[in-house]
């Protein structure tokens, strides 16, 4: 699917920040939104970097939906696809045949880790303008 650069920025941040929560010490999760502002660029940095992988392959991999004037929506079936797609894209880009060697019970998690995550990125993104319309900023 094509979204703007804005609302992928945005779907990858909610990622970082939910990662970043996720990870935290259970005795420490109190506040994660204001740990994570509270963050240098260049500590937020890896966790996007992160984010950004697992979901921006899944967030193309995602049939068109030309919504406007509300956020796209999807079944969980096209987001275990999607996620099963970008996935697999992802792994063989960095090995090939990685993929296809992996254990089906760790290719299961990855994919619903995946789409779950993407679900995130989505549910964050803001109302969708028309993407022809060159409607400048694309972030109101």
């Amino acid at each position: 699917m094509r979204f703007t650069e804005h609302e992928m920025t945005v779907a990858v941040d909610a990622v970082a920040r939910r990662l970043h929560a996720a990870t935290r010490p259970p005795w420490k999760r109190g506040d994660a939104d204001a740990a994570y502002d509270a963050l240098s660029k260049a500590d937020a940095y890896p966790r996007k970097s992160a984010a950004g992988e697992l979901v921006l392959p899944v967030l193309t991999a995602l049939p068109e939906r030309p919504t406007v004037g509300a956020r796209p929506e999807f079944s969980d079936a096209e987001y275990e696809q999607a996620a099963e797609e970008g996935s697999r894209q992802l792994l063989d880009h960095r090995k090939p045949g990685a993929w296809d060697a992996m254990p089906a019970k760790r290719r299961r998690r990855l994919v619903a880790a995946a789409a779950d995550l993407t679900r995130v990125g989505v549910a964050a993104m803001p109302v969708r303008q028309d993407p022809d319309a060159l409607v400048v900023p694309d972030h109101l």
